[in-house]
């Protein structure tokens, strides 16, 4: 049996390599390593300082280099890091390439690691070399010039590129062997077959050589790089999705943003699994690993400790998410129902969500699935809980509210209360929304409003100064009525009159910029010619016509268009800049909606400029009060003997505390010239009363103060 290496022998050993030519510096290098195991420290030392300068005469700059790595840890202790690159200098003084390559490394200006990690780099680039860059892929390095410190690089979508050595440190890396663009590269034949025939495995290449990444990265990286052909996508990414289904080692997620996940072993349910989850604390990673398990197939068949676990952690997850966070409370609540725990309480988990319309703050933030999850949990109490949802109908997002109504689909309160909400004056922008998009669904309700009430709904929505969702729902009827099919369908649902009102509103209104609104009204004309003669007496009436509103309605419509141009836009145009980092902008929701709401903005200019530019303030001062119009108040009795009091303003001016209306609002119409004693035909909840006009005076002192006040907005 061999006895231990002794001090002696290792030290005979290495003055007989020291001695000889060339250098071998690996082995002498593992001989310091032998002899700083024997617990000689100093001697190691030594032996490495007469190595290096050994190295150093015999101008071996990758054999001093490679010592400098393996003893940088010893060396650091009593060398500076520009000390590195003077050593380095001295073995290279004949070799001027050498010496621009240590120069280009940056010691001294960055951390020690980084200066080897950029040499190893620069030193490897010789003629034949494959390297890769992030914006032009594979190419081949074709020469080094020492002289002006560049490197040419032939890349196949641009041959000759050059570089500096500083650039290539920080934009390229070698090509690995195995690396997807550089089997391409040494075999193009076989990439194409592999595109055709295993698409699942170009995608795990594709994960090993780029790290996990979402599928829009993934068809961006693969189209750009020539696999795949942007038409060809869809067909090659069904292909891989499927040979990937069922490997254990890829994790294909639900949501499109969410990375495809490559993993090195394959995820095994057993002990292991359960003891992380058993410790985890972060309530989002509890409810992604139980949804792993579920989607696995692991849950039936668990036995009661398992379940136990589960249980406890979802218990854990959502004292988590109580009150902090009520999207993730939704999801956790709707996956212990599914699953079946007692704990905590489904009963609970509920009345937490009822309360304050949780339920309805955690909607905007949920997936479609989530959504349907939701409204499910939330009926499945029984008893009130229809009521209680169509009762929230107004304060529902579009999304949360259609969900709901497609789960009461044919339910007699659900038609009641739809009806209800629509027969008020101002029905909610979402539901107006909704029964324009899903008109089918709605035929069957006896007790619906005319279409031509509901229309009136639509235009009073695009006419409004709304926000959030309210606006979403705005910008997406203004869509409606821009689509020539829909309209001429409701068209033919109308009479002469009806046609002639919705023409007659439309024209009035100045919610449309004014390229859409001669699109509407020529659209109209078209379908009923009749109306030409509506369009040139409104014309004339318009010639002569001055559109008002009071200053306070100037000063905050100047408050919305200054906050649009200083605030909306260039968020938006960050927001669309961020977006667009994502990649793949034909499949890039963030990218298009920023685009969508920029369009929306750009539209919201165009008419606030409009707008300013035609409509003139006044204080409505010496108005005449003989007749009812702009700068009175009207009081009206009805059949019933109930009394009414509106001031009418401007067109900007309206204010439900203070029955102040517009102008352009269908009740000032009905009122225009009335005086006195007069009968007028107005606009009430389900369609038209009768009332006399009962008196015609100059608005009160609140109305003035209204008038004369700044908003707070502005």
């Amino acid at each position: 049996m061999d006895s231990a290496p002794t001090f002696a022998a290792t030290e005979a050993d290495f003055l007989e390599q020291i001695a000889s030519r060339p250098l071998q510096a690996a082995a002498l290098l593992q001989l310091i390593h032998a002899v700083e195991a024997l617990d000689n420290g100093s001697k190691a030392d030594e032996w490495t300082a007469l190595l290096m300068q050994e190295l150093a005469e015999a101008a071996d700059v990758n054999g001093l280099f490679m010592v400098l790595k393996d003893r940088a840890p010893r060396l650091a202790v009593s060398l500076k890091v520009a000390g590195f690159r003077d050593i380095l200098r001295k073995a290279a003084v004949k070799d001027r390439l050498a010496l621009a390559l240590i120069e280009a490394a940056g010691f001294g200006e960055v951390s020690l690691e980084e200066s080897f990690h950029r040499l190893d780099l620069l030193f490897a680039l010789a003629p034949g070399a494959l390297v890769i860059a992030p914006n032009w892929g594979i190419g081949t390095v074709r020469r080094l010039d020492d002289f002006y410190k560049r490197v040419t690089i032939d890349f196949a979508g641009k041959p000759a590129h050059a570089m500096s050595f500083a650039a290539a440190c920080e934009g390229l890396i070698l090509a690995p062997r195995d690396h997807l663009l550089t089997l391409r590269h040494n075999d193009p034949e076989g990439m194409k077959a592999m595109v055709k025939g295993n698409p699942g495995e170009l995608v795990r290449l594709a994960l090993r050589s780029f790290s996990n990444m979402p599928v829009a990265k993934l068809e961006e990286l693969l189209v750009k790089n020539g696999f795949v052909a942007a038409a060809g996508w869809k067909a090659f990414w069904d292909g891989a999705r499927r040979a990937l289904k069922n490997d254990p080692l890829v994790s294909i997620p639900a949501k499109r943003t969410d990375p495809i996940a490559l993993r090195v072993h394959a995820e095994v349910h057993g002990d292991d699994w359960f003891n992380r989850l058993a410790v985890m604390k972060d309530p989002v990673k509890i409810l992604e690993m139980v949804h792993e398990l579920e989607q696995a197939g692991k849950l039936p068949g668990l036995d009661d400790v398992r379940r136990g676990i589960l249980e406890e952690r979802l218990n854990f997850a959502v004292k988590g998410a109580h009150n902090t966070d009520a999207p993730l409370y939704v999801r956790l609540a709707v996956t212990v129902s599914r699953l079946g725990f007692l704990t905590p309480p489904v009963d609970l988990l509920r009345a937490h969500l009822w309360e304050q319309g949780r339920y309805i703050k955690a909607a905007g933030a949920l997936t479609v699935r989530d959504m349907q999850g939701l409204v499910a949990f939330m009926l499945a109490e029984g008893g009130a809980a229809n009521i209680r949802l169509l009762d929230a109908l107004p304060q529902m997002p579009f999304s949360l509210l259609s969900d709901v109504l497609a789960a009461l689909k044919g339910a007699p309160e659900a038609a009641a209360a739809c009806c209800a909400l629509l027969k008020q004056t101002k029905a909610p922008p979402t539901l107006v929304n909704w029964v324009f998009r899903s008109r089918q669904d709605v035929a069957a309700w006896g007790d619906l409003p005319p279409l031509i009430d509901l229309l009136g709904h639509a235009i009073m929505i695009v006419e409004a100064k709304l926000s959030g969702e309210s606006l979403r729902m705005q910008n997406s009827l203004k869509q409606l009525f821009g689509q020539p099919k829909w309209m001429e369908g409701l068209f033919g649902e109308l009479d002469l009159p009806q046609r002639q009102y919705l023409f007659d509103r439309i024209q009035a209104s100045s919610a449309w910029d004014p390229t859409t609104h001669r699109t509407l009204l020529g659209r109209m004309l078209k379908l009923e010619p009749a109306l030409a003669e509506r369009k040139k007496a409104v014309h004339q009436q318009a010639q002569t016509a001055v559109r008002q509103t009071s200053w306070r309605s100037i000063a905050e419509k100047q408050a919305q268009y200054k906050r649009l141009i200083e605030v909306d836009l260039p968020k938006n145009a960050s927001d669309i800049a961020v977006a667009r980092s994502y990649g793949d902008l034909r499949e890039n929701f963030e990218y298009q909606a920023a685009k969508d709401y920029q369009r929306q903005l750009l539209q919201r200019q165009s008419e606030l400029q409009i707008d300013l530019r035609q409509v003139k303030g006044t204080d409505f001062s010496n108005v005449p009060h003989d007749k009812a119009g702009p700068g009175t108040t009207v009081t009206l009795r009805l059949e019933d003997g109930s009394a009414r009091a509106y001031t009418i303003l401007g067109e900007w001016d309206r204010d439900e505390a203070l029955d102040i209306i517009s102008c352009r609002t269908r009740m000032a119409l009905a009122l225009e010239g009335k005086r006195p004693g007069e009968a007028a035909v107005i606009p009430v909840p389900g369609g038209e009363a009768a009332a006399t006009i009962e008196s015609v005076s100059p608005f009160g002192e609140a109305v003035r103060l209204w008038v004369n006040t700044q908003p707070e907005e502005a």
